[in-house]
């Protein structure tokens, strides 16, 4: 593991590790699951970095940013004390961050209001927007153009709440034909894992993913 963590050292990627400091229990499990998702991670970013197939090379940036996403919520119950809550605003905004900087000049947006959810909601939630805003990345713009990648989060009156990401690139049917089915089947499977309603609707220009968890 130290030969690894070597090997990440030297090609430049950064890992945050977390300062240790007197915590609860539960704390302490959150921190050392948040950095060792944070090596893996870059582990499976320098593996990638290796491979000059672009398919499997694809494959593995796609795997570290899901790992990514999953670390992000660990990452930030510890930093807010809390064993099983996570502040959705927080940690989308933290998420944007992380995937912006994986995506050279493509901003992400985030518009979030105050909502608090349990950890493994904001698990599935990380995974979905994740995977909606790479693709979006990779399929909204043509290459070379500029724009950006929205994320909304507003409770809903009734309860729940809903979150929104958007573009406004060259529509759904460019990013079907040239996105990944998996992709796909990963997003409703997190729904379901919430319980939650998930549609995409043609934005003109662009493409807006709608998902609506809990009271409508």
């Amino acid at each position: 593991m130290l030969d690894m963590a070597n090997t990440v050292a030297d090609t430049g990627t950064t890992i945050e590790i977390l300062p240790a400091t007197r915590v609860s229990d539960a704390d302490e499990m959150n921190h050392r699951i948040a950095n060792s998702l944070q090596l893996l991670s870059a582990m499976v970013s320098v593996e990638a970095r290796g491979i000059a197939d672009p398919v499997a090379q694809a494959a593995l940036d796609v795997t570290q940013r899901r790992i990514a996403a999953v670390a992000s919520v660990h990452r930030q119950l510890y930093q807010a004390h809390e064993s099983t809550s996570v502040d959705l605003r927080a940690y989308l905004e933290s998420l944007a961050a992380d995937l912006q900087a994986g995506a050279t000049g493509r901003p992400v947006l985030v518009d979030a209001a105050t909502v608090s959810v349990r950890s493994e909601d904001a698990t599935a939630i990380g995974i979905i927007v994740s995977e909606l805003v790479t693709n979006a990345f990779k399929y909204a713009y043509a290459p070379g153009a500029p724009g950006n990648v929205r994320v909304m989060l507003r409770n809903l009156p009734l309860g729940g709440y809903m979150i929104e990401v958007s573009d406004r690139g060259r529509g759904r049917v460019a990013e079907v034909i040239q996105g990944s089915g998996f992709g796909s089947r990963l997003i409703e499977l997190m729904a379901a894992r919430l319980g939650a309603e998930g549609s995409y609707r043609d934005a003109q220009p662009g493409t807006r993913f709608l998902l609506f968890v809990g009271g409508r």
